[in-house]
C-alpha cells in the first residue's frame, strides 16, 4: 500500500508547529503573516503539505514530531484543550505537543480511555463513521442485570429522530456491570440507548477505543501509545505512516 502524504489546513499546520492556536493562526494568515513557498496566502483553510515552506514572519515554520497518546479521563472534566475551562483536560495532559486534539469526547460525567493526536489524518478517520471503528463501554447499574436488561440491549433502540442504536455485543462485566461494544459515536448514544432501554445506571467508563485500552493508564493519567500499539490503531483505519 502507498504511503498516505500528509496534507494539512494551514492553520492546523501552523497549530501543529506551536505557532498559535488554530483560532489564532486564523487571524495571521488572514493578515498576511504567513507565505507559502514565497508567496503570501490569506486563506486559512489552504492545503500545504510537508513539501511546502511554510514560513511566519520570516521563520521557517516546522512541523512537531506526531504523537499519540491515551489518557484515563477522570469524571468532573471536560473533553476541551481550552485555557479558559476550569474543567478542562489540559490540566491532566501537559507536555504534549502543539497541535494536539482528543479524538471524540466524552461528557463531564463519562471517564475512561480518551485518544489524543497530532495526527491529523488519523484524528479524521477514527472519529468519522465510516471506519466503523469499535468502541467499548462499561456502564454501572443500580441494580444486577436480569435476561429482560441483556434482551433490550442486544435488540437495540430508537435513541432520536432517524437514529437507531444496536450493539456488537452485549456482556456482562460484574455483578451490577455490563459493558457493551458500538461502531458509532453519536453524540451521547450510550445514556441515550439506556434510557430508552429504561434501563438505569450509576456510571459510565469507556475502556477500549479500537485496539487500545486502559491497561497500565491511573485515573488522571496519561501516556504516549508504544509503536505497536500506534500500528495497530493505524492499521484499523488502513493508515500508513514511516
Amino acid at each position: 500500500m502507498a504511503q498516505t502524504k500528509n496534507n494539512y489546513r494551514l492553520n492546523r499546520y501552523l497549530a501543529r508547529s506551536g505557532i498559535a492556536s488554530r483560532r489564532k493562526s486564523d487571524l495571521l494568515i488572514q493578515g498576511g503573516k504567513v507565505s507559502v513557498n514565497g508567496k503570501i496566502v490569506t486563506v486559512p483553510g489552504f492545503r500545504v503539505s510537508d513539501e511546502d515552506k511554510v514560513m511566519y514572519r520570516g521563520e521557517t515554520v516546522r512541523l512537531q514530531l506526531l504523537r499519540t497518546a491515551a489518557l484515563n479521563k477522570p469524571h468532573g472534566f471536560e473533553t476541551t484543550l481550552s485555557v479558559d475551562s476550569k474543567r478542562s483536560i489540559l490540566k491532566l495532559v501537559k507536555g504534549l505537543p502543539p497541535g494536539t486534539v482528543p479524538v471524540g469526547r466524552l461528557d463531564i460525567n463519562t471517564g475512561g480511555l480518551l485518544i489524543l493526536s497530532n495526527d491529523g489524518e488519523l484524528v479524521n478517520r477514527l472519529m468519522h463513521p465510516s471506519w466503523e471503528v469499535e468502541r467499548e463501554y462499561r456502564i454501572f447499574l443500580k441494580n444486577p442485570p436480569g435476561p429482560s436488561v441483556f434482551r433490550s440491549l442486544r435488540r437495540g433502540a430508537s435513541i432520536g429522530s432517524g437514529e437507531f442504536s444496536k450493539p456488537l455485543s452485549v456482556e456482562p462485566s460484574g455483578k451490577k456491570s455490563v459493558n457493551i461494544v458500538l461502531r458509532t459515536g453519536r453524540n451521547r448514544e450510550v445514556r441515550r440507548l439506556f434510557e430508552a432501554c429504561d434501563i438505569q445506571f450509576e456510571g459510565l467508563e469507556r475502556v477500549r477505543y479500537g485496539p487500545i485500552t486502559l491497561k497500565g493508564i491511573k485515573r488522571g493519567e496519561w501516556r504516549l501509545l508504544v509503536d505497536d500499539e500506534l500500528k495497530a490503531l493505524m492499521k484499523t483505519v488502513k493508515l500508513t505512516r514511516n
